[in-house]
């Protein structure tokens, strides 16, 4: 197994023993123009140290289908379309959760309820050049304000996998984000791993406050030290 796909494994079943922990929401909902998508004015993580919220596209159509929608809170969340499981259908094509015990109209209401930043998307399918099909991001806010976004996965050449794409681009998810994928080709199966930019890793927190308590240690040794010789 490819550390790639070793690391999406690990990760699907992080995420589906503990989906609720990705939890780095952020409160503001109001952005204009790019910073609708770049939320934090930074660039993603290096690798992902959060829990990804999964989503899987299947299309039994024996042709491609242009323009495909996903997310959308808002607009979605009451669709006629879903199934009694959570999935879903529109036309050919069924929308359906990564993650087990969890269905994809419960993803819809938490990115609704709990909008968060994406600092890393991987792009995952079986199927002959589905990853590299261009993805737009829309979104708007309560004020009206819209913007628009095209990526354009790449494939890294010094990776051996041809069905993986991983894009380091940040934005936001929340209830009026929708993602459009310029074509899902016939028959194809595609995941949409998004990694919250958000999340903090508490083993880094827990060592800094560590060290910060030592040092604290030290210097008050140190002064009480000081007073002591002082007084002699």
């Amino acid at each position: 197994m490819s550390n790639i796909r070793k690391y999406l494994a690990e990760a699907q079943n992080a995420a589906h023993e503990s989906f609720s922990s990705a939890d780095g929401f952020m409160d503001d909902v109001s952005f204009t123009g790019d910073e609708f998508f770049n939320a934090n004015g930074v660039g993603a993580p290096a690798a992902p140290t959060s829990q990804p919220y999964i989503i899987t596209i299947t299309s039994t159509s024996g042709s491609a289908v242009s323009d495909f929608e996903v997310l959308g809170s808002y607009e979605n969340i009451n669709n006629s379309g879903f199934t009694a499981g959570g999935s879903l259908v529109i036309g050919s094509i069924t929308i359906s959760s990564g993650i087990s015990n969890i269905t994809y109209r419960e993803m819809l209401y938490q990115f609704m309820q709990n909008p968060f930043s994406v600092g890393l998307t991987y792009i995952q399918s079986a199927t002959s050049n589905q990853v590299l099909e261009t993805l737009t991001l829309n979104t708007r806010d309560a004020n009206g304000n819209s913007a628009s976004k095209a990526l354009v996965p790449t494939i890294d050449p010094y990776q051996q996998q041809s069905d993986i794409v991983a894009m380091k681009y940040p934005y936001r998810i929340d209830g009026f984000t929708k993602i459009t994928l310029r074509q899902v080709l016939a028959n194809a199966t595609v995941k949409l791993y998004f990694y919250p930019s958000d999340n903090i890793n508490l083993l880094v927190v827990w060592q800094v406050v560590q060290y910060l308590v030592n040092t604290a240690t030290q210097v008050l040794f140190a002064l009480n030290l000081s007073l002591f010789a002082a007084k002699i």
